[in-house]
């Protein structure tokens, strides 16, 4: 008896499909994911996309400091676009509802949309920005939608 371990070999009737891999369906599949090209395999690569996705200051840092990596450059534009799309979002819900909130019954009301808008505003940003880690996780291209085209000369 050998104790040579040799490949299994794939018979002809046994093939599988590596077309499509199944994926289970997640809660944040709303957003196409079709076809995404891979960016990144290098872990390093991978995890510094990662933490740009992760934490709008580092990805302000190096969207000034990254001249190397496409890749991470990349994903350090889109965070910093969630995230300046999220305080500009913030600062124009401030502003309106400072200025129509001293009407007694208005102002309530349009402080109260107002809050209400800037949560729905941030539970979107947070979707995205981990829809965003993930991609960057598995290396793959992530596309924000409606932003994609505004940004792309940024990186």
């Amino acid at each position: 008896m050998s104790t040579v371990r040799r490949p299994r070999v794939q018979r002809d009737s046994e093939v599988q499909q590596i077309d499509k891999p199944q994926e289970q369906q997640d809660i944040l599949s709303f957003l196409p994911e079709e076809n995404q090209p891979l960016l990144a395999t290098n872990t390093g690569v991978r995890l510094a996309c990662t933490m740009a996705a992760m934490l709008s200051p580092f990805a302000i840092f190096l969207c000034w400091a990254e001249r190397e990596s496409r890749v991470i450059r990349r994903f350090a534009v889109q965070s910093t676009t969630l995230e300046i799309l999220h305080l500009l979002g913030g600062a124009i819900l401030v502003i309106v509802s400072l200025l129509v909130g001293s009407i007694p019954y208005l102002g309530f009301l349009m402080r109260l949309l107002g809050w209400l808008i800037y949560i729905a505003i941030a539970l979107v940003a947070l979707l995205l920005r981990v829809k965003l880690m993930e991609h960057a996780w598995h290396g793959r291209r992530f596309d924000l939608p409606l932003m994609e085209k505004l940004i792309h000369k940024y990186y």
